[in-house]
């Protein structure tokens, strides 16, 4: 049995070394001496995925209940220093430092108006790795809380949060219920609608009429908390089926407010 964990672990190390800069599974065995004192047996089936992220041989050792491996240490994690600052009224500006950055493609940002999350990533394309960095996200509203987490991508398609902890930053300013234009307008295949929402008591529906005054599209309600929206209308009605081109009408009604909005769908 010794013998055979011997070769195992040559094996394995072997492996480690000319597989260096690729990520590799390492199934877990066990033996002998690692049995619980109690008796109790141990799993021999968890997987442990390593990676190298810097490049070049694995380094140092790694070790658990259950095996010791040599020639085969853990990635570099990324440190990073995260501020974000409001510095106009409706731009929120996050600065970083961050290293190493030998195996980093780029950083992404994500957002969120709640601690908990949701997050959704804002930036369009990444932010170079260089240190220091920045971003402006000039895509916030007044009167809102909002909440954001850094992220490294790495150069062998893997991500990985780098913030410890979600920073906040406040926006200034009251939230107005609002329905901007719908864009683009005239359009073919979707139309854009955004909106604000200063709260949600009494509830909110958005409604798609023709010149008439008939209800076309009702869009289900997915406003849990003041904020602002986007959903699209793709120019069907409640059943599925496009509409005739024609001139329509987007009405949103929420905080005792009514807006209305026109627009004009093509086939």
């Amino acid at each position: 049995m010794r013998t055979k964990c011997v070769l195992l672990v040559l094996l394995v190390m072997l492996l480690a070394w000319q597989a260096a800069d690729a990520a590799f599974v390492l199934r877990t065995w066990t033996t002998p001496a690692a049995a619980p004192a109690d008796g109790s047996p141990l799993s021999s089936s968890t997987n442990f995925t390593m990676r190298s992220r810097l490049g070049g041989p694995f380094v140092g050792s790694a070790s658990s209940a259950s095996f010791r491996l040599w020639g085969c240490g853990a990635y570099t994690p990324v440190e990073v220093a995260f501020f974000a600052s409001l510095t106009e009224p409706l731009c929120v500006t996050l600065r970083w430092t961050a290293e190493p950055l030998s195996a980093v493609d780029g950083f992404k940002v994500l957002r969120a108006t709640d601690p908990a999350g949701p997050f959704a990533w804002i930036n369009p394309e990444l932010v170079p790795p260089t240190s220091p960095a920045s971003y402006e996200d000039r895509t916030v509203w007044p009167g809102t809380e909002f909440w954001y987490e850094l992220w490294a991508v790495y150069s062998d398609g893997t991500e990985e949060r780098v913030t410890r902890e979600p920073v906040m930053v406040a926006t200034g300013g009251t939230l107005k219920t609002k329905l901007y234009a719908l864009s683009p307008n005239p359009f073919r295949e979707q139309t854009v609608i955004q909106h604000d929402v200063a709260s949600t008591v009494g509830g909110v529906r958005l409604t798609i009429y023709d010149v008439s005054g008939r209800v076309v599209k009702v869009f289900e309600n997915k406003h849990s908390r003041g904020g602002r929206y986007s959903v699209t209308w793709d120019g069907t009605n409640d059943h599925g089926e496009r509409v005739a081109s024609g001139v329509y009408f987007c009405s949103l009604e929420a905080d005792g407010t009514r807006e209305t909005r026109p627009v004009v769908f093509l086939k």
